[in-house]
């Protein structure tokens, strides 16, 4: 064959070929990723269950429940419209401007983020406000904010670029290096939710540092105002819905801890993290999914958009329906196992938390479609609907029934997660129809 030229034909099915394998390995290592992520955030969960005990696992459940609203932020200003942008611009040198910027926004964000935790003591010092955790745990949580964040931003900006190794690397670093942390505290015998919170930032921040040393990611000022203004134009209506989103689902175990005790927090908690291999998977979904929905929409349109989150949507509930139902029929022996004696008294909780992840998956699929489309608007107005129905029940539920009032709450307002959006995307159709 030497000295004879290639054919067109046989030259393509090289490329493709090439391509595919390119593709197979990437996504190897993202799944070995969620796989690594499910375990790791699992035996965390287990590990400070049994060391910190049901009430002070209540407390650190509580303060990473506020860790997670500033994450709704993030998610929402910063990392869904990255992966929903960066995949559609074209030039290599534009994405990477793009991405420098939004680094800088997110600099910006977590620090703003973690002064604004630094305040509280100073508010509890002057009796303006009473959380019942000390400063010191505080400074360690407000700490855990910048390092947590920067790492979890890090992990997304190698998805845009489909990086899966460095991915599973990053997070090997990190989320392993919390699994020895955490067992050298506990042979010290300093397991606490100070010492916690403190390795949390430590091995988050050692990953940022080893995945960011050799990348250029600091943007200049009009790198990162360009970037927040191309941001916003997603973000916005993702504020709007992902904040309300929070109330009616994570806010509730605020008010479940206010109403029915911390220990019923924690036993929330304990169930949420038995389930966590499937809230992992759809961590993945937010990962890989909107990146390729935005190509598959700029090539073929909502035709080929719906079609696509169709036949994903049916592949992963057949994935994820049965783990999840093996998990329910043996709630109460497994809740022990995992966590302790102490909280097989909220197995009763898991069936209904499994209801709530299954909807949860056709929820994803709607917000991935109208991200995509650019119509976040219909997500806002439904989290606004869903947050004051939700949390209402919740007071009247939870008063009468402690947890598993909450749950119900849950429950019911992802229903109407599910239902508004899917109704407004029935209704379009059925318009484009007439039309």
């Amino acid at each position: 064959m030497n000295g004879v030229p290639v054919r067109g034909n046989q030259s393509e099915s090289v490329g493709r070929f090439v391509s595919l394998r390119g593709r197979l390995l990437r996504s190897q290592w993202m799944l070995a990723d969620q796989a690594l992520v499910s375990a790791m955030n699992f035996l965390t969960t287990a590990l400070l269950a049994r060391l910190l005990g049901i009430h002070n696992f209540g407390v650190f459940s509580v303060l990473y429940i506020l860790l997670q609203f500033a994450n709704s932020f993030q998610s929402s200003l910063i990392v869904s419209p990255m992966l929903t942008i960066a995949p559609q611009l074209l030039g290599i040198r534009g994405r990477e401007t793009f991405l420098r910027g939004m680094a800088g926004c997110q600099f910006v964000f977590s620090v703003g983020c973690s002064a604004l935790t630094l305040l509280l003591p100073l508010a509890q010092k002057f009796k303006l406000l009473s959380t019942g955790v000390g400063g010191d745990v505080l400074f360690a949580f407000a700490l855990t904010i910048v390092c947590f964040q920067a790492q979890d931003w890090l992990r997304r900006y190698w998805y845009v670029e489909e990086d899966g190794r460095a991915v599973f690397t990053n997070d090997l670093i990190s989320y392993s290096g919390q699994i020895a942390m955490l067992l050298i505290l506990w042979r010290m015998h300093n397991a606490t939710v100070l010492t916690a919170f403190y390795a949390i930032a430590l091995t988050s921040l050692v990953a940022f540092v080893a995945g960011a040393w050799n990348k250029q990611l600091w943007g200049t000022l009009e790198e990162i105002k360009d970037a927040a203004k191309k941001a916003w134009t997603i973000g916005r209506s993702l504020l709007v819905a992902n904040q309300f989103q929070w109330v009616g689902s994570q806010g509730i175990l605020l008010i479940i801890a206010e109403t029915s005790g911390v220990n019923a927090a924690s036993g929330i908690r304990a169930v949420i993290t038995l389930l966590g291999p499937v809230n992992v998977l759809y961590q993945l979904l937010d990962n890989v999914i909107p990146v390729r929905a935005a190509k598959i929409f700029a090539a073929q349109g909502k035709a080929g958009l719906l079609t696509y989150l169709r036949r994903t949507g049916l592949l992963l509930s057949s994935l994820v329906g049965v783990p999840v139902t093996l998990i329910v029929l043996t709630e109460k022996p497994i809740m022990a196992l995992a966590f302790g004696k102490s909280f097989a008294p909220y197995a009763s909780l898991v069936a209904w938390q499994a209801i709530y992840t299954l909807l949860a998956l056709i929820y994803r699929g709607l917000q991935y479609y109208y991200r995509t489309v650019g119509s976040t608007g219909v997500l806002a107005r439904s989290s606004v609907v869903v947050s004051l129905v939700s949390v209402g029940l919740c007071v009247i539920l939870a008063q009468r029934f402690g947890a598993t009032g909450g749950m119900v709450a849950l429950v019911i307002g992802q229903v109407l997660n599910v239902v508004i959006p899917l109704k407004s995307i029935v209704f379009s159709k059925r318009t484009e129809a007439d039309a």
